[in-house]
């Protein structure tokens, strides 16, 4: 399970300190989320909890593996403001729906924000990166319960965002590539010593919210695709070529429009091209253009859709994922959780998505929205073995916590 092959591998999931603190401000009703649980709306889509946040110790990542083995997902989730991670155990297809209470807990870290997960020692056994700097070994599947048998190196001790595992240099061996800015080399011997870990610079990236692997351009080796928040908008770093991957890399600007949250990449059209949405204030769709060399892309900017009474605030795009909802397998819906106290919806294509009324909203009437009061990115999982795809996320300030959206499958 390497990074640089599973484009869906979204790894990074993201604070605004700005809305959190307005949120911390207002009323909240902690215990919303024991009343409304399990409850389905009109949709059939309801709500699961893995883990409630009942002390705002603000669960801000999502890693979905078996690590024991067992055939059912688990999960690995990094705690921002609580500065530890903890990776839950799933009960099986009986209690999937319950409260996961087996878990380990690694000890604290600091303040983290992001984490991921891939292979960093070329045994085969999956590891866990929190927040960029700290690594930490599986010990397989007979200790993996043990979290003293969980070797850690520090790498850094300041925040990375968005921690991404691939074979950066094209040597076979996975490295770290680490807030969208530089990445680590895996060395061939004594790779749980973190002196032995060389960085190399990539470029400057001011607050990645998403970063993704893949050769955008075509010439047969690996682009880095970042979508930045404050500063430099949508890019990619270019890939130079083995010879020169230790040094900085061409930036190639897609969109240099501020203020983007997360964003996924998808053929949304139908037409084998690979084209990229991203949340801002609206849905932005970047269809691509052209098959080959520099990208090029139709920039469509969707508007959210109008929510439920109950929702008092306007819905701020954030989390996104390409999910087939309505049985045209061609097209996916385009899936959108808001930051806070809104519904989620899903966009269908109709035409040929050229412009923003071939995108249609539906909410997806879920059980008290208003009561989520600031969620993350879109990460699709089967939780409950059931063959269809589950949306999860975190939930840092409304007491959900550790949250998954259960897919009805209806055809």
């Amino acid at each position: 399970m390497k990074a640089n092959t599973v484009w869906g591998m979204l790894l990074i999931s993201t604070v605004c300190h700005t809305s959190a603190m307005a949120q911390d401000s207002k009323s909240v009703d902690r215990n919303a989320w024991k009343k409304s649980v399990g409850r389905a709306g009109l949709s059939g889509w309801r709500v699961n909890v893995i883990a409630p946040d009942p002390n705002n110790h603000g669960p801000d990542g999502f890693n979905p593996h078996d690590w024991d083995g067992d055939g059912d997902l688990d999960v690995l989730v990094n705690y921002e403001e609580g500065g530890y991670s903890r990776l839950y155990f799933n009960p099986g297809k009986r209690e999937v729906r319950s409260r996961w209470t087996e878990y380990i807990e690694f000890a604290q870290h600091g303040k983290c924000e992001d984490s991921g997960i891939g292979d960093l020692d070329h045994d085969g056994d999956i590891d866990y990166v929190a927040n960029g700097g700290h690594v930490y070994f599986n010990p397989g599947t007979a200790d993996v319960k043990d979290p003293a048998k969980w070797e850690k190196i520090t790498l850094f001790e300041n925040e990375a965002r968005v921690p991404v595992i691939s074979d950066i240099d094209g040597d076979g061996l996975n490295d770290l590539l680490v807030g969208a800015n530089a990445w680590y080399k895996q060395p061939v011997e004594n790779k749980h010593d973190a002196t032995r870990w060389q960085r190399y610079e990539l470029g400057k990236a001011k607050w990645p919210m998403t970063c993704l692997i893949n050769d955008i351009d075509g010439d047969g080796d690996d682009d880095v695709l970042v979508q930045e928040r404050r500063v430099q908008g949508t890019f990619y770093y270019e890939n130079p070529g083995r010879d020169k991957v230790t040094k900085p890399w061409p930036v190639r600007m897609i969109d240099p429009t501020k203020g983007g949250m997360f964003m996924a990449p998808g053929d949304v059209n139908g037409d084998g091209r690979l084209d990229l949405v991203k949340c801002g204030k609206e849905i932005v769709i970047y269809i691509r253009t052209n098959d080959s060399g520099s990208p090029q892309y139709k920039k469509i900017n969707v508007p959210v859709p109008t929510q439920p009474e109950s929702v008092t605030v306007k819905a701020k795009p954030k989390g996104v994922a390409l999910l087939e909802i309505n049985g045209d397998a061609a097209h996916p819906e385009i899936v959108i959780i808001p930051e806070y106290e809104a519904q989620l919806w899903y966009l269908t294509l109709s035409g040929d998505g050229m412009s923003p009324s071939d995108w249609t909203n539906t909410l997806m009437d879920m059980p008290s929205p208003e009561s989520r009061k600031k969620m993350d990115n879109a990460y699709l999982v089967d939780l409950d073995g059931d063959g269809d795809t589950d949306i999860a996320t975190t939930e840092e300030n409304g007491g959900w916590g550790i949250i998954w959206f259960e897919n009805p499958a209806i055809e």
